[in-house]
């Protein structure tokens, strides 16, 4: 019995460990891809590593990362979180973020400041160099 309830909470500590960012504002149909599945999102979903955010017509999403960074995807858009870390104490910082194709808006948090060499964004064709910046980009 203690083993099942060890099992148990291992498994819940793992599933909150692997969570960076959560939706805040959410308009129409927004999915996350995740492990070839598509998840549909909400307000107060949770994002993980990997997920690739994808926008159908008509509908936005706003998410706001551990570290504070925001994230506004508008319609028809495509973008895949291929790393998030942030650990201060550990003073690890990750972050990148590989735009396929919509509109973005980006505001960096924490890692921008504290670490700004370790935050991509790429767009096809290049990348943008993040250094305590809010943008707009857009990938047709």
């Amino acid at each position: 019995m203690i083993r099942i309830a060890l099992v148990f909470l291992m498994s819940i500590a793992l599933s909150f460990a692997s969570n960076i960012a959560i939706v805040k504002k959410l308009t129409g149909v927004v999915v996350a891809k995740r492990s070839q599945k598509n998840v549909e999102l909400k307000v107060g979903s949770q994002l993980q590593n990997g997920d690739i955010l994808i926008t159908k017509k008509d509908s936005s999403v706003g998410v706001i990362f551990e570290d504070g960074t925001l994230l506004s995807l508008g319609e028809n858009s495509i973008l895949s979180v291929d790393k998030y870390i942030f650990k201060p104490s550990a003073k690890k910082f990750s972050f990148d973020l590989n735009m396929k194709k919509g509109l973005a808006t980006f505001e960096s948090g924490k890692i921008g400041k504290l670490a700004p060499k370790s935050v991509h964004f790429r767009v096809p064709g290049g990348s943008i160099g993040i250094r305590g910046t809010k943008f707009y980009v857009e990938v047709k």
